[in-house]
Parts: structure tokens; C-alpha cells; sequence
């Protein structure tokens, strides 16, 4: 069973699902309640193993009484599964930490007993992992690198960069940048605004694609854009048909994060062939060591990256970082579930 269902707008778990069932797993999805989700989960099917994404969400509420109902359930729950039902839990630790930078102590001493109590942990770089293994006491041998089923094997890409730039309005001789996810402030979406109106070529575009659950925090952003002529909004999920237009059109993706454990819209990137001007962090460096100059480690670089992305040769690194895409373990999924169950 897979906890919690991460909805089409996440489709890397129905990627996995899709593949453990090609490869002879049972796999269901439990629905995410208020309260109880995982014991109501747990009573409408008798799985073998329990599997579990982000958490987060069953343990941070509106406020701290709510935070604190959720995290003693949660926590009576897991116990519940580990020492009453004696299942094995594997989880894929995406982040340290929530997003929002809520409830961070507590949340810590929660996520701790977790992962102290899952069989197994699936994380995304040895980076990650010897942070997560230093952070939370865990034995290294509980933890495996397995990268996502490449994106590229999910979505349609048909179209060309100039079709796709037509597509979107753009001049085909335009150079474009693209941002593309959930518009969050941990994204650091201010700093490639800001680096982006400073550079005065007007054949350079800037399209933002995403959408916001923070409507104060989108207005704040479009003010700061302004009327500005070559910033181009697209404040909406964007449908999975339409998503190759997007990547394909742009020269280069733009993903400022001030920080990052994993991220999604990268590897969704390296599936499209494209260079990715991101945060430079362990593991973001050990993934994209050919392109190590499109990496910034402090805000005030991001407009020199946007900059030499221009005089660089993008159609290599875009090769380059498909291929990194391709090579992904993901078979090793496999030896996870199957180690789980036995």
C-alpha cells in the first residue's frame, strides 16, 4: 500500500506504481484523510508492506493544537503498524525537512521516530544520504540510493523548440529561460526575477509555469515583474499534454531554490535534454558535474549563470544530462520491495 496518494500532479509515484506492477506487485493507494488516514488506509486492504512518500502531511496541521492531534495520531498509528500488524514500512525521504518551515522541532522528533522505525529508507543521493544518516541516528545499511523512473518515459514529447516556441508566443530566435513547478517561496522565484530584469537583451523571455496555493505571496511576485514585456505567467498547473511545449521551447530551465534535497522539476528537466541553472549543493554537484558553472551557490550569481548559459553549448550538457536521466537505477525499486516482503 502507498501512502500518501500524491494526486496526477505528482506522477513520479504513479511512475513507480506503474512499474511494480508491471513487475508483479499488488500495489493500492491509500486515500489522505483528515484524521485516521492510515488505519482507514490499512482496514480496506491487507498489504504486505506499507509505503510511505512525504509524511509531512500527517503531522504539521493549521496550527499547534492541530499539529499536535495529527503528530500523536500519526505516531500511534506507525506504532500501530510496526508492533500490532508487524509491517515492514519503506519510505523515500524527499526533504529534511517541510517546505514551509513549520513546526521544525517537533516535526524532527516525529520524523525521527519514522525513520528509526522504518525497514527500509530510499533516498536520492549518497549526499542525502549520509545527511539523513547523520541527522537521525540510522544505520547506513537501512538506506539505498534509487533514483525515479525517468520522467521521459511518462510524458509525450513530439514537438520540436521552434514548434514549441510558437506554441507559446515567442520569437524562435529568442533566447528563453524556463521555471517550471509549484510557485513556492523556497523556490526563490524573487532572486531570478530580480537577475533576470537586470540583464537588457531584448531577445531574452522568462516564462514562469506553475501553479500557487499562496495568492498573497503570487501577487507580491507579479508586482515585482511588473509590466514587464519579456516575463511571460502561466499562474496554472499546467496540463500533462502541454508540459512538453514548455520544455521544449526554453534554451535553458531556471530553478532558484535557496534550498534543496531533491527536486522533481530537475530530473523532469534532464528528462527533456535540458541545462539546468540550479542551486549548487552536494548532491546537485555530484549529479551535474558537466555542468558545474550553471550551478550558483549564492543568490548574487544567479545573473552571471543566467548570462554564460548564453555563450555555452546547451545542446551538449542537454544531451549530457539525459543520459543521466536514462542511466537511473530505478530497477534497483525492485530489490527494495523485494527485500521488504521476504
Amino acid at each position: 500500500m502507498v501512502l500518501p496518494d500524491a494526486g496526477p500532479k505528482n506522477p513520479f509515484q504513479y511512475q513507480m506504481i506503474k512499474y511494480l506492477r508491471e513487475n508483479g506487485f499488488v500495489v493500492s493507494l491509500g486515500r489522505k484523510k483528515q484524521l485516521f488516514s492510515i488505519y482507514t488506509a490499512l482496514k480496506s486492504s491487507k498489504p504486505e508492506i506499507i509505503y510511505f512518500d512525504w509524511i509531512h502531511g500527517f503531522i504539521i496541521g493549521k496550527n499547534l493544537p492541530g499539529s499536535c492531534v495529527k503528530s500523536l495520531i500519526f505516531c500511534f498509528e506507525i506504532f500501530y503498524l510496526i508492533y500490532v500488524k508487524r509491517l515492514p514500512i519503506i519510505h523515500t525521504a524527499h526533504n529534511i525537512q517541510n517546505h514551509n518551515q513549520k513546526w521544525l522541532i517537533p516535526e524532527r522528533w516525529i520524523y525521527r521516530f519514522f525513520l528509526q522505525n522504518c525497514c527500509r529508507i530510499r533516498v536520492y543521493s549518497e549526499a542525502f544520504k549520509k545527511e539523513i544518516t547523520r541527522k537521525f541516528s540510522l544505520e547506513p545499511h537501512r538506506i539505498y540510493v534509487i533514483r525515479d523512473v525517468p520522467f521521459h518515459q511518462h510524458y509525450t514529447n513530439l514537438t520540436n523548440q521552434v514548434q514549441s516556441k510558437v506554441r507559446l508566443g515567442i520569437d524562435k530566435s529568442a533566447f528563453l529561460y524556463l521555471f517550471f513547478g509549484r510557485i513556492e517561496p523556497y523556490k526563490g522565484l524573487e532572486n531570478l526575477i530580480r537577475a533576470f530584469i537586470s540583464i537588457t537583451k531584448s531577445d531574452n523571455y522568462l516564462i514562469l509555469a506553475g501553479a500557487s496555493l499562496d495568492q498573497e505571496y503570487i501577487s507580491e511576485l507579479q508586482q515585482l515583474t511588473g509590466n514587464h514585456a519579456r516575463i511571460i505567467w502561466h499562474n496554472r498547473f499546467i496540463a500533462e499534454k502541454d508540459v512538453q511545449y514548455f520544455f521544449n521551447a526554453a534554451n535553458v530551465v531556471v530553478l532558484p531554490f535557496t534550498r534543496i534535497d531533491h527536486s522533481g522539476s530537475v530530473d523532469l528537466a534532464l528528462s527533456f535534454s535540458k541545462p539546468v541553472i540550479t542551486l549548487k549543493t552536494k548532491a546537485m554537484a555530484d549529479l551535474l558535474p558537466h555542468q558545474d558553472t550553471l550551478l550558483f551557490e549564492r543568490p548574487e550569481q544567479l545573473t552571471n549563470c543566467l548570462l554564460l548559459a548564453q555563450k555555452m553549448n546547451l545542446s551538449a550538457i542537454g544531451a549530457r544530462n539525459f543520459q543521466t536521466a536514462d542511466a537511473a537505477n530505478y530497477p534497483d525499486l525492485l530489490k527494495l520491495f523485494q527485500m521488504s516482503k521476504s
